[in-house]
């Protein structure tokens, strides 16, 4: 029984992100749980397969990078890095400090051999140029089905990683960019948090994790302070992503809940969360590009306010880094998933995609309330959800034609 309750309490100390309280346990089932460490290690609570980071020392033997280069693009290179300055064994690997460095860091109960996130290393190096490209491994830490524990482990993870970018700054690197997906995403706050008032010089969020940070404050979520430039892509907000604007500019992919072609997968909700890193690896070597119309606000796409019109602006790695504000793309259901700019051909991806918005509101609801607080807004949203298909996709045309007349002839 206490470990049910232990479990709780750890949830919503997670989801606070506040201290734990140790609580020593009863004789109940004294062999699920144990402490591991001494004073000069880290320590841990285990219960069952779920590990809870107490003593929060680095470097972590449950935290470890490797580095994947023009050489080593295959197997990659271990790394290791210590707490002190200058302690690492960089000067023995491929890295180059004059190259363009990127962290990528995997999110919950997978680990750094995440086909999505192999699918973006991959694409760097298709494009030919050379890079340092690490991954961040803390798979033990983020097991399924632990994830209240994954959780409250991501500050820990963050400050065992800023001791990454400290050694790699130490050589002289300067274009840092963490991506981060899932529960990464978030995680990447925490290294911004640890290696304040220094900032990395870009964080990109891929699908960041909602659920655990909804009501978390700025010091404990991705948001804009976080590096000198943040993007971030939004593909199952509501669900297993965050809904909330967390960057300098923010894409919302297909309305960013539900992504086109996912409903005939057998993981749904898996191939929505993954498009964003899908997306993003595509993004670094495709010709069409990824691009996106502004909108005020993710509430007044909701409300079909949102037509596309210029300026259209380009999404995922080549974005321009003076881009700021919320911004709407739309895909092909299928590889390669990008359009373009908004043009005449791509005018049924966008009324699908209009479809979807009606769908999006009738099954989350209960998520669009607690997130939209203004009740006239919220009338309004439902008001519009009400719509007949016939008369929403007369709408759309009519919002088109006034921002691309040219499509006239089209319909």
């Amino acid at each position: 029984m206490w470990k049910q309750i232990f479990t709780i309490f750890v949830y919503f100390q997670c989801v606070n992100l506040q201290e734990p309280i140790i609580i020593v346990p009863t004789d109940d089932h004294p062999q699920h749980v144990t402490r591991q460490g001494t004073a000069a290690t880290r320590g841990t609570i285990v219960i069952g397969s779920c590990k809870i980071v107490i003593d929060k020392l680095c470097p972590d033997p449950d935290v470890t990078f490797y580095l994947y280069s023009k050489k080593h693009q295959e197997e990659p290179e271990p790394v290791r890095i210590g707490a002190d300055p200058g302690v690492s064994n960089l000067s023995s690997t491929a890295f180059n400090p004059a190259l363009p460095t990127k962290i990528i860091i995997h999110g919950y109960n997978s680990d750094m051999y995440l086909n999505v996130l192999v699918e973006i290393k991959k694409q760097y190096f298709v494009q030919g140029e050379d890079m340092n490209i690490f991954f961040v491994d803390w798979a033990s830490l983020a097991i399924g089905p632990c994830y209240p524990a994954a959780v409250w482990n991501t500050k820990h993870v963050g400050q065992c990683t800023s001791q990454l970018v400290e050694r790699i700054r130490e050589l002289g690197a300067k274009n840092i960019h963490l991506i981060g997906f899932s529960l990464g995403g978030q995680l990447t706050n925490f290294v911004a948090n640890a290696l304040r008032p220094y900032k990395v010089s870009r964080i990109t969020g891929l699908d960041p994790a909602g659920p655990g940070f909804l009501t978390a404050g700025p010091e404990n979520k991705l948001d804009k302070t976080d590096a000198e430039f943040v993007d971030v892509l939004h593909t199952n907000a509501f669900v297993q992503g965050t809904v909330e604007q967390s960057g300098h500019v923010d894409f919302y992919l297909n309305g960013g809940v539900i992504q086109p072609g996912c409903w005939a997968e057998n993981r749904f909700f898996a191939c929505n969360h993954h498009r964003a890193p899908i997306y993003f690896a595509e993004s670094v070597t495709t010709q069409k590009g990824f691009w996106g119309w502004p909108c005020p606000s993710y509430t007044e796409y909701l409300l079909g306010r949102c037509p596309p019109k210029e300026p259209q602006i380009i999404m995922g790695e080549h974005v321009n880094k003076t881009s700021s504000g919320v911004h709407l793309v739309i895909t092909d259901s299928v590889s390669p998933f990008a359009v373009g700019k908004f043009t005449g051909p791509a005018i049924e991806i966008f009324v699908k995609s209009e479809r979807h918005r009606a769908d999006i509101l009738a099954k989350y609801k209960k998520e669009i309330m607690s997130f939209i607080d203004e009740d006239d807004v919220i009338d309004s949203l439902y008001q519009h959800s009400q719509l007949n298909n016939k008369i929403r996709k007369r709408k759309i045309y009519e919002n088109l034609l006034g921002n691309f007349p040219e499509l006239f002839d089209l319909l």
